[in-house]
């Protein structure tokens, strides 16, 4: 497994590092802004006098960001990664701030669609660059240190709160301020970090896609519908996840404290994980990795929900949950950039990342009713694995491994002039 590791660095030279290391900042904040609702979802609720099932329900809302992101992605493929990604990063910063003057449900909802927005978008922009500046050897690679640094982005989040706010009385919305400091890298990136060498071709080449409906058309259309149900299914776990802190807290009676460290001790192993997962799916494929680890996902979480006991069970359940997908995660996700032409890349990450959010969103409606209706978590949780389980399934059914092949030699680039209005 170490000489996977070792294999994949040797590829990388000085330029493909600073990519990675910019794009792995924008991941940091995005996985820090997004862990936000979960680690302190009790006091948000409490805050605005909600029960869990009417938190599933608003929370719902926040995830349907990501259906205007398709926009925003769209122009990535027509002006450039570079600048949508800057805007992206700028208007997630904004908004996210704004969450924490919030008055009531209503309005916190309202920023975060915006600011889910934006992130969403910029997710999308971030592994689409990563695919075409990474050589093909280590891409899954990159794609699992970028994995690694959003998770990060979720442990910092959970000892900050966890750790230092809650013990000490400071309010949740402190968390929104502390998201700001991406404005200033804004500007750094303005300076500094490069367009993508591959769309700067198409576009010189004329082979930028006119219309959106291009994606529709074979034998694109296949590609989009399998990764797009794929996606789909495999975050109906989502209400497991964000009620995780909340179950530990008002199910099992840990402290706030408490369950937000258990979270970062849990979540521990699976950040080298994650790297060494996209190594291994560089070299026997991302099905075998992806499949193997998405599967330990789905068990953790019954396990999490189901097995009595204080911390001894729950720590080695959540822990198998957070390492299944965090190494599932980047390796299957390289499907959604290595599956098409540099000309649809783009929108290709956004239709991924809008079935992943509207899975997400359908977990926590669909969740929010069995919750009502079971009166807990647990069979919410149960019937809601029954869709990874089908996601994992068709990953290792339907789709081809690409590892070790160049994005031209897995989706040729096809010859597509622009044609401009007068």
């Amino acid at each position: 497994m170490i000489e996977a590791w070792r294999e994949a660095r040797s590829h990388l030279d000085r330029q493909h590092w600073f990519l990675l290391i910019v794009l792995g900042t924008t991941t940091f904040f995005e996985g820090f802004d997004r862990a936000i609702v979960e680690l302190a979802l009790p006091q948000i609720r409490s805050s605005f006098g909600l029960s869990q099932a009417s938190a599933s329900l608003w929370l719902t809302a926040l995830f349907l960001g990501a259906l205007p992101a398709i926009a925003l992605t769209r122009r990535a493929d027509r002006v450039g990664r570079r600048r949508m990604l800057i805007w992206s990063v700028a208007g997630y910063t904004l908004a996210t701030g704004a969450t924490a003057m919030a008055p009531n449900i209503a309005t916190f909802a309202a920023c975060q669609f915006v600011a889910r927005l934006f992130l969403n978008a910029e997710a999308a922009i971030v592994w689409t660059m990563a695919a075409e500046e990474l050589p093909a050897k280590a891409r899954g690679y990159g794609f699992g240190l970028l994995g690694m640094t959003e998770a990060l982005g979720v442990g910092f989040g959970a000892i900050l709160y966890g750790g230092i706010f809650e013990p000490n009385g400071v309010s949740w919305r402190w968390l929104y301020v502390v998201g700001l400091p991406p404005l200033l890298f804004v500007a750094w990136m303005r300076r500094r970090l490069p367009e993508s060498g591959r769309f700067t071709a198409a576009r010189d080449e004329g082979r930028l896609a006119p219309r959106w409906q291009a994606i529709l058309q074979p034998p694109h259309r296949k590609w989009l519908v399998l990764i797009v149900a794929a996606a789909f299914l495999t975050q109906l776990l989502t209400q497991a996840s964000v009620f995780a802190i909340d179950y530990l807290q008002t199910d099992r009676h840990l402290s706030a404290t408490a369950s937000n460290l258990m979270l970062i001790f849990a979540g521990l192993p699976g950040i080298p994980l994650m790297v060494l997962a996209g190594s291994l799916s560089d070299r026997h494929g991302r099905r075998l990795v992806g499949c193997l680890f998405g599967s330990f996902s789905v068990i953790g979480a019954l396990a999490f929900f189901w097995i009595p006991g204080g911390i001894p069970v729950l720590l080695p359940s959540m822990s198998l949950v957070l390492v299944g997908s965090m190494a599932a995660t980047p390796v299957l996700g390289t499907y959604a950039a290595e599956l098409f032409p540099t000309a649809l890349r783009g929108q290709a990450g956004s239709w991924v990342v809008v079935a992943k959010l509207s899975g997400q969103a359908a977990s926590l409606a669909i969740g929010a009713g069995l919750v009502a209706l079971t009166g807990g978590l647990p069979w919410a949780v149960t019937f809601l694995a029954v869709g990874p389980a089908l996601g994992i399934v068709l990953f290792a059914v339907a789709f081809p491994d690409t590892h070790g092949r160049e994005l031209e030699d897995i989706a040729p680039d096809e010859v597509a002039p622009v044609v401009l209005p007068l």
